[in-house]
């Protein structure tokens, strides 16, 4: 399984793009499994200093949006060699 999980805070000028983002991609990979963190209500990693931060299995990929596609692209990756 795979886990996506993106820090996101109310403040941010961006995340209601990373929003739409997450939600598109994650229509398109329904295998991933999606968390959407909220900064205000949860305790950051110490690997998160920035929003939006994006992870996958714990690791961060991304520090602000990708693109839909770089996204999809990086979790289909993931995807095929976790089925190897």
């Amino acid at each position: 399984m795979i886990k996506l999980q993106v820090y996101i805070s109310a403040d941010c000028w961006s995340c209601e793009e990373t929003e739409r983002i997450v939600t598109d991609v994650a229509a398109r990979l329904p295998e991933v499994e999606v968390e959407l963190v909220d900064m205000a209500t949860h305790e950051k990693p110490d690997n998160v200093f920035a929003i939006p931060t994006y992870l996958i299995n714990g690791r961060v990929v991304f520090l602000g949006n990708p693109t839909r596609e770089e996204l999809y692209q990086k979790l289909q990756a993931i995807q095929n060699k976790v089925q190897m």
